[in-house]
């Protein structure tokens, strides 16, 4: 198994969100130029998804966040 960077863990986790709300999003991952920072890009998000983002995206930062403390974890 390939280990993935923790953004493209968080990218994930959050295309499977989508999908349990019924969003499919292709075109969602992480950008991963500086991984100390890595940013969640999206592509193009099909029109009626708002409130199924809206729900997804208020987690993201919590997920990212919890990422960071387990990797500070592993380091310690």
């Amino acid at each position: 198994m390939n280990a993935q960077a923790p953004g493209e863990r968080v990218a994930d986790t959050v295309r499977d969100e989508f999908a349990a709300l019924g969003v499919w999003l292709p075109d969602i991952r992480a950008d991963l130029r500086d991984p100390q920072r890595p940013v969640l890009v999206v592509g193009t998000v099909p029109l009626g998804t708002g409130f199924g983002m809206l729900r997804v995206l208020a987690d993201y930062q919590r997920l990212l966040k919890a990422e960071r403390a387990w990797l500070d974890r592993q380091v310690t």
